[in-house]
């Protein structure tokens, strides 16, 4: 069912061989290194003289440093995956012609993921809904939204980009959504909230983001998706983002209540039985999608010989 696509043959043509340990190891701390330094000291003083800002919660302040010193850790990972992997622009799905309508078509499902588990919640009356929205200043509202547009590719391009590409040019596709989903839930195990469910519900979020990868050729698709359901949880409904504190500048205010098993409690719906259901759903619409990619591909090449 998963064959090479597209990125996976030019990885494999270009990829230099490395110790699978090292790389992970080297990309986890470029991922979190450089966004703690630069979001903690350079972004805060950076926007200190503006208004707005420091009237700011300290929450609020603490998840836009994390957002944007993520460009830190995208320079740093973009060059490492080229100097340290000879990876090119095209093996990490950069330059797929589409790219523009794939991401479109990636916040549409982000989106409309978030926002089924976010019905649930409100239809099951397992959430406290009020508006926000007179509190929220637009440009501060837009400065969160272009944050979580950095960090949605900055942590595609490490987890999809580069280390799925790698383990599947080495030890196959099936591993590589595997390995890499497990690397991107484990990099979740400090936040508040953390336990079980929410390790299994991040490890499905990175199978789909793979699978979406994977179909597309493209990281703009699954960055898309990462970016809505994230900025929709944390900005849109106001809701928990993987256990970091709520924000305050969200257009709507949510408070979990009832059963943590259902809601995912202070972790987030990430955490939750409702988010659970919804992603299995996600991941056999996206298999439908793998196999009628690989159907037609079988039958181009057959038409070709």
């Amino acid at each position: 069912m998963f064959e090479d696509n597209l990125t996976i043959r030019e990885t494999k043509r270009v990829q230099k061989h490395r110790n699978a340990v090292i790389l992970v190891v080297v990309l986890i701390m470029l991922t979190i290194l450089p966004k703690l330094f630069l979001g903690g000291v350079f972004f805060p003083n950076l926007l200190n003289n503006i208004d707005a800002y420091k009237n700011l919660m300290p929450a609020d302040k603490m998840i836009l440093g994390l957002l944007y010193g993520t460009v830190l850790s995208t320079v740093l990972i973009y060059i490492f995956a080229k100097k340290y992997l000879n990876y090119n622009d095209f093996s990490m799905g950069l330059k797929n012609p589409n790219r523009v309508k794939n991401y479109f078509k990636g916040a549409i499902f982000g989106f409309a993921l978030i926002t089924g588990v976010f019905l649930q919640l409100k239809i099951r009356d397992l959430a406290d809904i009020s508006p926000n929205y007179q509190n929220v200043n637009p440009g501060i509202f837009l400065i969160f939204f272009i944050g979580w547009v950095l960090q949605g590719f900055s942590e595609e391009l490490m987890a999809r980009s580069v280390l799925m590409n790698y383990f599947a040019a080495e030890n196959g596709v099936k591993l590589a959504i595997i390995a890499n989903s497990l690397i991107f839930s484990i990099m979740h195990l400090g936040n508040d909230g953390f336990g079980v469910f929410p390790f299994i519900n991040i490890f499905l979020m990175g199978v789909i983001f793979s699978l979406m990868f994977y179909v597309s050729d493209d990281i703009f698709f699954p960055a898309a998706a990462h970016t809505f359901w994230n900025f929709a949880q944390g900005n849109i409904y106001g809701i928990n983002v993987s256990g970091i504190s709520q924000s305050n500048i969200s257009l709507l205010k949510t408070q979990l209540v009832g059963n943590q098993f259902l809601t995912g409690g202070a972790f987030g719906v990430e955490g939750g039985l409702l988010t659970f259901w919804m992603e299995v759903m996600a991941i056999m619409l996206l298999l439908a999608g793998v196999n009628n990619k690989n159907k037609n591909t079988s039958k181009e090449y057959k038409r070709t010989f």
